[in-house]
């Protein structure tokens, strides 16, 4: 476990400090206006580039949060980085072919249906909330005398001038996050370790009539990735579970789980924490019911 542990947080590592570099130089190469442009002048276009870059990114929850920090500095709508954050652990390629593999592909086309109208209708909510309102201060979050720091809107200077300071910058957020991901990546793991695929699929309520909110009730306490979702998956399949119960489980982990609350704690309030999870909760359940309904 600790050996296991110690490769997953230094992969985190080098994805954070790797994705942050690279955005921090794609802000000073375009400036802030132009990638405001780019993600849409109206918060349903935001809202669909949001996604799509999700989409076609392969970030995780922990590797996202450079992309959505970056966003908040350059004055993104939250329609926009809502979408992405949403969307990005979610609509994983990776994680559709393995479910397609496991349950089959109408359900895993369901399950990506269901996943793009929740982001795309959090994304928009949380636009007409306003929610940068209830967002906690970025501050000086990814500030070391880097781009961030009030030189933002100088004149590109070329990527040999560029790059030191970027990194700075990149290792500065770093700093800011670095206990929160320590925790999260801690809880991560003694999740993973103490309820192994073979106990999860043995949890009482996931083979009766309440599988679907069970199984969204226990996603929540999961870092989905691939890699862990397959055993799990097809430990619940062997054991009977409805693929009802296996969508409802994938979207629930990767939407919406504790060492991911524990990050996007730094950047929020409990109180849209508890309404995302409450809104991550309510779709799995209903993406469960659906892929139930019309595959099962």
């Amino acid at each position: 476990m600790i050996r296991d542990a110690a490769w997953l947080f230094l992969e985190l590592l080098v994805l954070f400090v790797g994705v942050s570099f690279a955005l921090t130089l794609l802000r000073r190469r375009l400036g802030d206006d132009r990638l405001r442009t780019l993600m849409g002048s109206s918060p349903l276009r935001a809202a669909l580039r949001g996604i799509a870059i999700g989409f076609i990114t392969p970030f995780c929850t922990y590797s996202a949060i450079p992309v959505l920090v970056s966003f908040r500095q350059a004055g993104v709508s939250p329609a926009g980085y809502v979408a992405f954050i949403v969307a990005a652990p979610v609509l994983d390629p990776v994680l559709f072919g393995a479910l397609a593999i496991i349950v089959g592909f109408p359900a895993a086309a369901i399950y990506l249906g269901v996943a793009f109208v929740a982001a795309l209708a959090l994304a928009m909510l949380a636009e007409k909330a306003d929610l940068e309102r209830f967002m906690k201060p970025l501050g000086t979050m990814g500030t070391s005398g880097g781009p961030d720091s009030g030189i933002m809107s100088a004149p590109w200077r070329g990527i040999r001038r560029e790059w030191r300071p970027a990194l700075r910058s990149s290792r500065a957020l770093l700093r800011t996050m670095l206990p929160l991901l320590v925790v999260g990546v801690g809880i991560g793991m003694a999740i993973t370790s103490f309820l192994p695929a073979e106990t999860v699929a043995r949890v009482p309520g996931l083979s009766g009539d309440a599988a679907i909110p069970a199984a969204a009730a226990v996603g929540t306490l999961f870092y989905i990735n691939t890699e862990i979702f397959i055993p799990i998956a097809d430990a619940l399949r062997s054991s009977g579970i409805g693929i009802g119960a296996v969508a409802a489980l994938t979207i629930a982990g990767a939407g919406a789980n504790i060492p991911e609350f524990v990050i996007l704690s730094r950047l929020t309030t409990r109180r849209i924490l508890a309404v995302f999870g409450g809104y991550v909760f309510v779709v799995a359940m209903g993406g469960g019911a659906l892929v139930q309904l019309f595959v099962a």
